[in-house]
C-alpha cells in the first residue's frame, strides 16, 4: 500500500487530500477531507463507460458534501499516479 498527501491552497484556505493505493486489490481511495467513522453516509457507483475498466465510487456525508473517490482499477489513475507502487 502506498499513500500520498498533498495540500492544495484557494482562498487562503488548505485543502489536504490522500490518496491510498492497495496493490493487492488494485483499488485506491483518494479523501477530499479528514473522513470519521461512518460519517460517509451515502454512496454513488460511478459506472466506466469502458468495458473492463473498473468502476469509481464517491463517497457523500450527510449533508450531500463529497468526502472522497475511491477507484476500482489501478488504469483509471492519472499515470503519473499508476506508476507508484510497493
Amino acid at each position: 500500500m502506498w499513500v500520498m498527501s498533498d495540500s492544495l491552497g484557494a482562498r487562503n484556505e488548505t485543502v489536504h487530500l490522500q490518496l491510498t493505493w492497495d496493490g493487492e486489490v488494485d483499488a485506491g481511495y483518494l479523501a477530499l477531507t479528514e473522513i470519521g467513522q461512518g460519517e460517509a453516509v451515502s454512496q454513488r457507483v460511478v459506472r466506466n463507460p469502458v468495458k473492463g475498466l473498473g468502476d469509481v465510487i464517491l463517497d457523500f456525508d450527510k449533508m450531500g458534501r463529497l468526502l472522497g473517490i475511491e477507484f476500482l482499477d489501478s488504469r483509471l489513475l492519472p499515470p503519473g499516479l499508476a506508476a507508484k507502487s510497493d
